[in-house]
């Protein structure tokens, strides 16, 4: 059991640090800790036990407070965020570049033979893509912040100075946590940040969700008012965004939670399958509801001019809605399974581990 405590005390330290040097502070502290053990059986006299090995733990400190020290200084965004900020960063400014090449090359298409429209218009497309990708860095900076404040508070309350007062520690509590607990950082920040996206796009700016035959008139006046967009969704699917959004707020919240606890309990994972099922119910009445698009063929072939193009671009987008919801239902089906299953586990580990003693 005490080489067990050991590996767990371990592996909460390790998921609060940066992977890049996760491994090597992971050796370093277990060979700390297995000579603190030898030496304390030396001057005791007494075999190495797990009475011994809690009272080390105890002395060496709480995970957070140890991995803090590797740490380092407090940062808007700190090393154990940084790596998972870059990578989101990157695929952000990747598809925000793809939208302006592709909405740019629709636009140089209609001024072929006009030098100075062609100029203009590559002008003005510049300046939009560097007020997205300020937009877009912004969003993604202040969403980052708020998870390392949830982050930096694990394990901490605020006390009358309202700094971070360290809570007391208990080493075996240490055994109540097994595997399938551990939270996934990278999972639980893709969630936050989808989350936030969905509730931004569907609130506030739901013309996004629309189709336009051509981006030309936002480069050539500079506004989106120049452009006639279709809308795609019908007025029964903003009628279940007040719903969505519950959700997502929640989700959020929850997943803030998990990153300031850094593992599943028994009220977490109760709570993410209320979560689940509550959006399984959502996307099956969706799904048994009026029509969730607002755009008819009629539409489309008034806005690309063709009739055969309208219909095959109908049917792809007909499809595709069902085909999401559907998705929507079983993952979170499968979800809930498996969280289900977890929570039974975590309840038996216990019993098991007394039973391998």
């Amino acid at each position: 059991m005490s080489t067990n405590l050991i590996d767990t005390y371990v592996s909460e330290i390790a998921h609060r640090l940066p992977r890049k040097t996760r491994s090597d502070i992971e050796a370093e502290i277990r060979s700390i800790l297995q000579d603190m053990l030898e030496e304390r059986s030396q001057k005791t006299g007494n075999p190495i036990s797990d009475e011994m090995t809690i009272e080390v733990l105890k002395a060496y400190g709480s995970p957070d407070k140890v991995a803090a020290t590797y740490l380092g200084e407090r940062y808007l965004i700190g090393p154990q965020l940084y790596p998972i900020f870059l990578l989101v960063l990157r695929i952000v400014l990747i598809v925000v570049g793809v939208l302006a090449a592709i909405s740019l090359g629709i636009a140089l298409s209609q001024t072929i033979g006009n030098p100075q429209n062609a100029f203009v218009t590559t002008a003005r497309a510049i300046g939009n893509l560097v007020t997205s990708i300020i937009i877009a860095l912004g969003n993604i900076v202040v969403i980052f912040a708020i998870i390392e404040w949830g982050l930096f508070r694990a394990g901490g309350k605020l006390a009358v100075n309202a700094m971070p007062k360290e809570k007391d520690w208990d080493p075996r509590s240490l055994h109540k946590l097994f595997l399938p607990n551990q939270i996934r950082m990278g999972d639980s920040i893709v969630e936050i940040v989808g989350c936030f996206a969905a509730i931004i796009i569907f609130n506030f700016y739901p013309q996004i969700i629309s189709f336009t035959p051509t981006l030309n008139g936002v480069f050539e006046a500079g506004t989106l008012s120049s452009v006639t967009f279709v809308p795609l969704l019908s007025q029964a699917f903003f009628y279940y965004v007040p719903f969505l959004s519950l959700v997502w707020t929640l989700t959020i919240i929850l997943d803030i939670i998990l990153l300031r606890m850094g593992h599943w309990n028994p009220a977490t994972r109760i709570t993410s399958i209320g979560l689940k099922v509550l959006g399984i119910i959502i996307a099956a009445v969706m799904l048994a509801g009026p029509s969730l698009l607002a755009i008819t063929v009629e539409t489309l072939t008034s806005s690309l001019g063709n009739a055969g193009a309208a219909q095959i671009l109908m049917f792809f987008i007909s499809q595709f809605v069902p085909l999401v919801l559907w998705l929507v239902i079983i993952l979170g089906s499968l979800d809930v399974i498996r969280h289900i299953y977890r929570l039974i586990l975590s309840k038996q580990l216990p019993f098991i581990v007394s039973e391998r003693k």
